[in-house]
């Protein structure tokens, strides 16, 4: 006699749980080490690439034992050994815990030498901290979901690809809830143990699951049903299972490069980590749980996105970072319910369950291989992103034609023609205006645009509902002509590189490594009838130099700038030779304020930013040309400088810059209490003095400064420099010292000092530590 449904609810829900928790705890660990390894190695976007790298690789390798033990073992044998599994897992944890005080944040005598190779390095910390743990969480989706379709649990019209959806949910919370709940309300050590926790209650619940599938027995176990499934494979199937790979590789490839986008330009934090990876797993539940997936909708969808991707690559930083989070997301929503859409349309009967996922996990691998590892070695700067875009088009046009029954072979409406010349006719003005032939009157730019943008919706709508009809009476579609020009016009457009159509730049050099993309541009200034070099890492702007005067500060450093005040009025310039210290080299432009017998100490972690500051090529000689003793330290400041203190080397700066930003991307551990002490064991005296670099398009910096100055006593002045020419930028200085340097004349009347009132801080001041940060409470724009 069969049980009755409520006695099959308890089990069901076990199930629920674990694959619940397991997901959870999955993503949330994620982001903990993420976090916990960026002071490490530099603070930089690419380290949540390999961490994420890493994390896909031991999915994969997750699946491949989910696969494995499924194909070789009966039900009741495969819960025998991933108990075992759980087993020696558990034990890992507690042995961990027990040496770190934390069961996966290694300790610091784990700190990688500076210098070391960072992709190596992650990768090993990684494997070592949590290897054993996340491969167990991992296998546990698709091995659940295979069980509780082999019991008769599956038999309540149920199928396990619901446990899929309830999995991709888990996930979503725990990427969301750490943002905004445990990032900013518990350190970093605690939320290790929170983890642990709840560690310790999937534990339970995944081995209660165990238990139960170790007792059943194989002749009481139900076939898999090929109705779980909505598609049923034909024998055109093998020809298709590639698709289960390239598609979710392809939406693998937009997710990562969008993460890199947002975070070169503001902070590789949590939250923009967060916020594309909840994107792409919310298109996971949409289109694997219920009729969301509709071609009408997200094909039309996909192509107006990918046309604001377009506009927001090359107006660049000047769009505000709220409109360009939108509009990347916006792009990786549509290109990933493509993706997954389309996959969700070919997804197989259940017996196939394992080898789906394995290849499906192999794709979102492949991605992150693809854009950690290869993209930074092939591509001489970021053309991931335009390249994801490109293939989820192209796999969008092979899909449609391989499906018979797609709108590709089935137009009507001819209504597209008028429609399509009119909107030609009133793109020629913009490609007038933007060639300088005429201009565009500005009270009339507004209601132009926009009434652009809907013509261009509307043709991309009429497109993707069909095409004329004398175009099927003549044995081609209109459909396929328009989808043609289409993806043609697409790969043009992703092909143009922002600022290579300016007249008056020129690009010279470019190269990308793990720790981002620089180039290097000959420019012509109108106003100064000169031309100079400027050098850019990613989008931002990070020296000039011009070819005539070279010796000439520029840049954020140029006249009327904090660093050129705090140089020229230090005490110690009148007292002899000094000492000046500074975190980031970019082309090297402090020196030039160098005199003979002084030192000038540079560090930098990016040995290309080295190379090109040091005269290769020709193009910057701010190095060379110095008077004094010129030093460069590669490898990331802060652990040199820790390395330095450790042997009792302290450098008696006369003043230190901190200046290291990646494009325009902070690097957190820099401004934290702990630097901040480091820099201070590092000076020479009271009168000493700590220039912060402050200048940031989307972050406002001083209250987290004012904070670490409150919190040792420190004196602080904010100097503004409003100048802006073709070789001058303007710049925020933030001046911090113990002593009276900053009662200079030349400095009380350029700045102000700074107060929590000033800045209309509430409550207490955002001090950041090692264990505590919150980038995205100081976003300005």
């Amino acid at each position: 006699m069969s049980r009755s449904p409520n006695l099959k609810l308890w089990p069901r829900s076990i199930f629920g749980i674990a694959i619940f928790t397991s997901a959870f705890l999955l993503f949330q660990v994620q982001l903990l080490l993420g976090k916990f390894l960026l002071p490490w190695f530099g603070g930089t976007s690419a380290i949540w690439a390999t961490c994420l790298l890493f994390f896909q690789v031991l999915l994969l390798g997750g699946y491949i034992y989910a696969h494995q033990i499924a194909s070789a073992f009966r039900p009741s044998s495969q819960g025998k050994a991933h108990l075992a599994f759980l087993g020696i897992t558990a034990l890992w944890l507690v042995v961990a815990w027990h040496f770190w005080s934390s069961p996966v944040l290694p300790g610091s005598s784990w700190k990688p030498a500076p210098g070391a190779a960072p992709i190596l390095g992650i990768v090993e910390l990684l494997f070592i901290s949590v290897g054993l743990p996340f491969l167990l969480l991992s296998s546990t989706g698709p091995l659940l979901q295979s069980w509780y379709a082999h019991l008769d649990l599956s038999k309540q019209n149920k199928p396990p690809y619901f446990l899929y959806a309830l999995s991709n949910a888990g996930s979503v919370l725990g990427l969301l809830s750490y943002p905004f709940f445990l990032e900013p309300t518990f350190r970093l050590k605690i939320q290790s143990w929170i983890w642990g926790g709840g560690f310790a209650v999937f534990a339970v619940s995944c081995a209660v699951c165990a238990w139960q599938v170790h007792r059943s027995r194989a002749e009481k176990a139900h076939p898999i049903e090929e109705s779980l499934s909505p598609v049923d494979l034909t024998s055109e199937a093998p020809r298709r299972r590639w698709l289960w790979f390239f598609l979710p590789m392809s939406a693998s490839v937009v997710l990562l490069a969008t993460t890199n986008l947002l975070t070169q330009d503001v902070a590789p934090i949590p939250l923009l980590w967060v916020l594309p990876l909840c994107v792409y797993l919310l298109s996971f539940v949409l289109t694997f749980h219920g009729p969301w997936y509709t071609r009408a909708i997200f094909h039309p969808l996909f192509a107006i996105t990918v046309a604001l991707a377009v506009i927001s690559l090359f107006r660049g930083t000047e769009m505000r970072i709220t409109s360009q989070v939108v509009i990347y997301l916006s792009v990786l929503f549509a290109a990933c319910m493509v993706c997954h859409g389309e996959l969700a349309r070919i997804k197989p009967p259940a017996r196939h369950l394992t080898s789906f996922y394995l290849l499906l996990s192999a794709g979102g691998a492949a991605g992150g291989i693809f854009v950690a590892i290869i993209a930074p070695t092939i591509f001489p700067t970021f053309w991931e992103y335009q390249l994801g875009l490109w293939a989820t088009a192209a796999l969008l046009v092979i899909v449609l034609f391989l499906d018979r029954s797609s709108w590709l072979h089935n137009s009507k409406p001819d209504l597209l023609i008028p429609v399509g010349f009119l909107t030609l006719g009133l793109m020629l003005p913009k490609y007038l205006a933007h060639a300088r032939l005429i201009a565009i009157p500005q009270n009339l730019l507004l209601p132009y645009n926009i009434g652009l943008g809907v013509m261009v919706c509307v043709c991309v709508w009429l497109a993707f509902t069909g095409g004329p009809n004398w175009a099927r009476r003549r044995k081609f579609h209109w459909s396929e002509i328009t989808l043609g020009t289409g993806f043609a016009l697409l790969t043009a457009a992703l092909c143009l590189q922002p600022g290579e159509q300016d007249p008056h730049s020129h690009r010279l050099h470019r190269e990308r490594n793990f720790y981002g993309a620089v180039a290097v541009y000959e420019v012509w200034d109108e106003a100064m009838l000169n031309s100079f070099y400027e050098f850019l890492h990613g989008r931002i702007t990070h020296g000039n130099q011009a070819k005539k005067n070279r010796k000439m500060p520029t840049s954020y450093y140029g006249e009327g700038s904090g660093a050129r005040l705090a140089l020229l009025t230090n005490p110690q310039r009148n007292l002899g030779p000094m000492r000046v210290g500074a975190i980031g080299l970019g082309i090297g432009t402090l020196a030039a304020y160098s005199r003979l017998g002084d030192v000038f100490r540079f560090y930098e972690i990016n040995p290309a930013v080295i190379r090109i500051a040091k005269g290769e090529g020709g193009y910057f000689t701010y190095l060379s040309d110095a008077a004094a003793r010129i030093e460069v330290v590669l490898g990331d400041a802060r652990l040199s400088l820790e390395e330095e203190a450790a042997r009792h080397d302290f450098q008696n700066f006369d003043v230190l810059f901190v200046d290291a930003f990646n494009g325009d991307s902070i690097p957190v551990h820099l401004l934290t209490r702990e630097a901040m002490s480091l820099y201070l064991s590092h000076l020479r005296g009271p009168d000493s003095v700590i220039v912060v670099n402050a200048t940031n398009v989307f972050v406002n910096l001083a209250p987290v400064i004012v904070a670490l100055a409150e919190s040792y006593g420190l004196k602080a002045t904010l100097i503004r420099s409003t100048v802006q020419t073709g070789l001058f930028q303007p710049s925020v200085f933030i001046l911090l010292t113990r002593g009276n340097s900053l009662e200079a004349p030349e400095i009380r009347k350029a700045g102000y000092p700074m107060r929590p009132d000033l800045h209309q801080i509430k409550g207490e001041l955002p001090l950041w530590t090692d264990d505590y940060s919150n980038v995205a409470s100081l976003l300005v724009r």
